[in-house]
């Protein structure tokens, strides 16, 4: 019988990412337009760039709020990008630096510094601490380890017989 090796990565399953957009609408007028990455989310166009960002903010924060926790058997979404924060692929096991990719999987923000952009996804900790201005909006829970459907001993069950006086 023939057993397939399988790889961290075939385990997991990819980090979610989503993006809102903050550009201009059109030339000579002062409206903005909000996109996101989102499918089901519609373009929206605004009067300014202040009320812009409000509703660009305001729209990250409700998927912030209507998605679930970061999943704690994602792998970072950037380590599909290539962030730098990854080993490379060598073929041989190396010692991970402490830098490196790992910790618990948080659900992060980054923005741009003009405030144009503004990007959620699920990374590890160590790659949203590893990039500049991100914040960390949630963190997963560590899987709850397996049952054994049998009862824990208490404190007052020694196991040990007792006897009379």
């Amino acid at each position: 019988m023939t057993q397939a090796a399988v790889s961290e990565l075939d385990e997991r399953v990819p980090g979610r990412r989503w993006t809102v957009r903050l550009d201009a609408a059109g030339r000579g007028s002062a409206a903005v337009r909000i996109s996101c990455s989102r499918p089901a989310c519609a373009e929206q166009r605004l009067p300014s760039a202040a009320a812009g960002r409000a509703a660009a903010i305001a729209h990250l924060k409700a998927h912030l709020r209507a998605a679930p926790a970061p999943r704690p058997e994602a792998y970072c979404a950037c380590k599909l990008e290539g962030c730098h924060t990854h080993l490379p692929d060598t073929g041989r096991h190396t010692r991970a630096e402490p830098w490196r990719c790992g910790g618990p999987v948080v659900l992060a923000v980054i923005t741009d510094r003009e405030g144009r952009w503004w990007q959620a996804m699920e990374c590890c900790s160590r790659c949203a601490a590893a990039t500049p201005g991100a914040k960390t909006a949630a963190t997963s829970q560590p899987p709850s380890p397996p049952t054994t459907g049998r009862p824990a001993p208490t404190a007052t069950d020694t196991g040990a017989g007792t006897s009379g006086p």
